[in-house]
């Protein structure tokens, strides 16, 4: 279902918290493209920190083309530049802390800090962002959990909850 509204501050903190407590799986993604020069260095610093920082809590890394829909390849023509590294953490209390050092989904963007933050529980997505679109959009697994999040001021353009068919949620095996 599709966040109508900026998930900001207190309401981020409380998604966040509910994340951790549903979701095992983290995806932070690194994109190359459209950066050059310095900008890549400091994207590559950002990414081996965050490596170096959970290195006990990686579960999978892989590169694509592009990512885009929390991890979803799309096929561009084989450049260096065009090349993203998806990288999968457990979703510990660690990952929790850092993903909370920001008060914003949007506020997560490369080159200084991995984008595009995803949520994952049992290898299904739960929750992906697109931050330079500034889009988000959850999976609610059941009307309760759809009331839970709209209590927290989460907004959705759908009028009523709508179940999401597993088939048609993106799978990631970590």
């Amino acid at each position: 279902m599709l966040v109508m509204n900026v998930i900001t501050d207190e309401m981020y903190e409380k998604l966040i918290e509910y994340a951790s407590k549903r979701c095992d799986a983290v995806m932070l993604t690194f994109c190359k493209s459209p950066f050059r020069g310095d900008d890549i260095l400091v994207l590559n610093e950002t990414k081996n920190n965050v490596k170096k920082q959970f290195k006990n809590s990686i579960l999978k890394t892989r590169n694509c083309d592009y990512s885009i829909f929390s991890g979803i390849s799309i096929h561009l023509p084989s450049r260096e530049d065009n090349v993203s590294e998806v990288q999968f953490y457990k979703f510990d209390d660690s990952l929790k802390e850092y993903l909370l050092t920001k008060k914003n989904f949007y506020s997560w963007c490369n080159p200084k800090f991995p984008e595009d933050v995803t949520f994952f529980k049992d290898g299904y997505c739960w929750l992906y962002t697109i931050t330079h679109e500034e889009m988000c959009v959850i999976y609610c697994s059941d009307k309760k959990e759809y009331e839970e999040l709209k209590k927290m001021g989460i907004k959705f353009y759908e009028k009523d909850f709508e179940v999401m068919p597993k088939e048609k949620i993106y799978f990631e095996k970590y």
